[in-house]
């Protein structure tokens, strides 16, 4: 039903979601998706495009969420790369009634996919933990 596309984007995004490390590198997340890593860099411009994702060049860099994962719904996701549209209306009166049933069924798969986060998609414990605390060790002397 959904494209290639829908689906990567999906995958790339609940893992980036789960890896609880911060920042990941493209190669990084397509090797725990399943996703072509080239096919994935194209697919996370389209993620940084929207506003989903920030992304670094170089040592250090990766992509990390712009905001938590429970703030990023699932059709935020599918709406950056192939959005879910209603199709214009045709002026044939034999496709009114089908028309409008196609546009309820969009609009109920925008409502599902609005109401569901990247948070909700991840496995029961495998949610994004806290970074350790650092403490200070005294030196023996």
């Amino acid at each position: 039903m959904f494209s290639q596309t829908v689906e990567y984007a999906l995958r790339a995004m609940v893992q980036l979601a789960a890896d609880s490390s911060g920042s990941a590198t493209t190669k990084d997340i397509a090797a725990k998706a399943k996703v072509p890593s080239a096919y994935l860099a194209k697919v996370l411009q389209s993620m940084r495009r929207g506003g989903l994702i920030h992304s670094r060049r170089g040592v250090g860099g990766g992509v990390t969420l712009a905001k938590p994962a429970a703030k990023i719904s699932l059709l935020d996701v599918i709406d950056a790369v192939e959005p879910l549209k209603r199709q214009p209306n045709k002026k044939v009166a034999t496709a009114n009634t089908l028309q409008k049933s196609m546009d309820t069924a969009v609009d109920q798969l925008r409502s599902k996919f609005a109401s569901e986060s990247l948070a909700d998609m991840i496995p029961k414990g495998k949610g994004v933990k806290p970074a350790p605390v650092k403490r200070a060790v005294a030196k023996k002397r």
